[in-house]
């Protein structure tokens, strides 16, 4: 199935793709390479366009506060959430997988990256679009993370085959670790990428000058 239906599918009839997800054969290298980094790109796509080119949502950061803010800045940026996203990825697969088994769900971690990485496609394509909403793109971003949320509820059953009256319980473990784990690499990797890029241009322009 190509990545363009595959996205659809999942959508726009969850219940329905994750069964045939659950029967397909997979590779967690695979399903990043083959699906996972290509959709995290756009949201640095959006980014770039709308904040970088064409200066929406760029507000303060942008030279005066007026226009954009700079391709390179907003790549910058977008390359930051890049990275978060698969390493928060990775990491919640490996969580995923290693808290199934108290669910009395199966632990493989091949389904996990399945349930972890098809569940994010909203906010991949949430990603693209939301830099050109202005304020309305949070609402968007926010209807996404719901919807990120919905899916992995709908895919832990058959995914990863917990029974029916542990699916809730699961659901707000992962979601409960999710917000922590994100919370903690935004703090640590998000300010060292930040330093590496943003730094090292300020000190190229300082160095020019």
């Amino acid at each position: 199935m190509s990545l363009v239906d595959r996205a659809k599918n999942i959508l726009l009839n969850p219940k329905a793709e994750w069964e045939v997800i659950a029967k397909e054969s997979a590779s967690v290298g695979g399903l990043f390479t083959g699906y996972a980094i290509p959709l995290s790109v756009l949201p640095i796509i959006g980014t770039v366009i709308a904040m970088g080119l064409l200066g929406i949502g760029a507000g303060s950061l942008a030279p005066m506060g007026i226009g954009s803010v700079g391709v390179g800045i907003a790549a910058g940026m977008g390359a930051v959430g890049f990275v978060i996203g698969l390493i928060m990825l990775y990491a919640m697969s490996f969580i995923v997988n290693a808290v199934s088994p108290s669910f009395n769900g199966k632990s493989d971690i091949v389904s996990a990256t399945k349930l972890m990485a098809y569940a994010s496609t909203p906010s991949w394509i949430a990603g693209l679009v939301a830099p050109f909403l202005g304020p309305v793109g949070g609402l968007v971003s926010l209807a996404a993370v719901a919807y990120v949320v919905y899916l992995i509820y709908t895919g832990i059953g058959p995914i990863m085959e917990a029974p029916t009256e542990k699916i809730a319980g699961f659901t707000v473990v992962i979601i409960l670790i999710y917000i922590v784990l994100s919370a903690v690499l935004t703090m640590f990797v998000g300010g060292m990428l930040i330093a590496t890029f943003f730094g090292g241009a300020m000190m190229a322009g300082a160095t020019s000058m």
